[in-house]
């Protein structure tokens, strides 16, 4: 076929034919031609697969560095290995700052362990922005939208966490209910909101959203509602479920569900205007010593299979085309992927601006 190389003189054949043909019989068979296009890709990306395959069976490891629980990472290298039985597995998990930091300690000292890194969005842009990820583009990528990828391919969304405001139904009357920041002014709720005291991401893109003006104006009146500013978003939901504050200005929706499946009086707001929601992402370093497994575990792990696993952990699939448990976590709203590059390049003078209005009396 054409895109064989085996062909050449049938090549030249073809071109011989083609100088004694018509323009209309010419633009027939180039139809023919870009019609055979895909699958000469096909066989290409066929054999790229196969190479990938092989040389991850060489390998015969991979190395997961992860801020996910244990129990669920867990979960993703058993399955991993059911597909490749060949290629053992190793978790190194803790909390994402932690993760990053061991990182950074290897590479500077010259031992590279990690193949797989996979955290905060926040930790990954930044490894990205020091040149330490390397560009892959799995297979699975066209599947994911602008802002759930890196457009360079450094990283893909692997999970998402949706920020919603979580209030408690016995304190919250249906009619009362906020459906958008500015609701959260009104004086009957002064004293009765939590904020996370280190809500950066949340702040910086409420901003994008509002602009920077009016966004600033909001969070200065909202400061004067007398938060309780409290430490991790468990935390948050915890007291709302408890009716020690009435309203959470962000947790976690997946984490709110899970509770009111245990008899918790809270729920959830379903914003009518933009969701931000917070995204968790998967790369591959730059110095990874088993980069074709590694290779093969970010086309699982991104596939409908690997994001299907989330479903069971109650996670929020990144992956539009695999619904959350319940759906509705998802469903009808208009997601904001946290944008993390002005974030990060912005970070100092946005918690700056965060602490002063929200954090000086602290």
């Amino acid at each position: 076929m054409l895109c064989s190389s085996k062909h050449g003189s049938k090549g030249r054949r073809m071109k011989s034919l083609f100088s004694l043909l018509s323009t209309k019989n010419i633009s027939v068979i180039a139809g023919l031609i870009m019609l055979a296009l895909p699958t000469c890709f096909a066989h290409a990306a066929s054999a790229d697969r196969d190479k990938i395959v092989e040389g991850a069976k060489k390998e015969g490891q991979l190395v997961l560095y992860t801020g996910m629980e244990t129990e669920e990472a867990n979960i993703y290298t058993k399955e991993f290995t059911k597909k490749y039985p060949l290629i053992k597995t190793e978790i190194f998990r803790a909390a994402g700052e932690k993760v990053q930091a061991r990182f950074l300690i290897e590479h500077r000292a010259g031992t590279h362990m990690a193949d797989i890194f996979q955290t905060s969005i926040v930790q990954v842009y930044q490894l990205k922005n020091a040149g330490l990820l390397t560009r892959f583009v799995s297979e699975e990528a066209p599947a994911y939208p602008d802002g759930f990828k890196d457009p360079q391919g450094h990283w893909t969304a692997f999970y998402q966490i949706p920020y919603v405001i979580g209030y408690n139904t016995r304190q919250v009357a249906p009619k009362d209910i906020p459906t958008r920041y500015e609701d959260l002014l009104n004086p009957k709720w002064k004293g009765l909101i939590s904020l996370e005291t280190e809500e950066y991401q949340w702040f910086y893109n409420v901003l994008q959203i509002m602009g920077r003006d009016k966004g600033l104006d909001f969070m200065k009146k909202f400061a004067g509602q007398n938060l309780q500013m409290r430490k991790g978003h468990t935390l948050l939901a915890q007291l709302v479920a408890a009716g020690e504050t009435a309203i959470a200005t962000v947790v976690y929706s997946n984490r709110v569900e899970r509770m009111k499946g245990s008899g918790a009086p809270i729920d959830w707001v379903r914003f009518k205007g933009p969701t931000i929601t917070a995204i968790n992402a998967i790369s591959i370093p730059d110095k990874a010593p088993h980069p074709n497994a590694a290779r093969l575990f970010v086309d699982f792990a991104l596939s409908k299979e690997g994001q299907g696993l989330l479903r069971g952990q109650r996670r929020v699939p990144a992956r539009p085309d695999v619904f959350p448990d319940p759906p509705s976590l998802t469903k009808g709203l208009n997601l904001y992927p946290a944008k993390p590059e002005g974030m990060i390049e912005s970070y100092n003078e946005t918690v700056a601006r965060f602490d002063e209005i929200f954090n000086k009396t602290r």
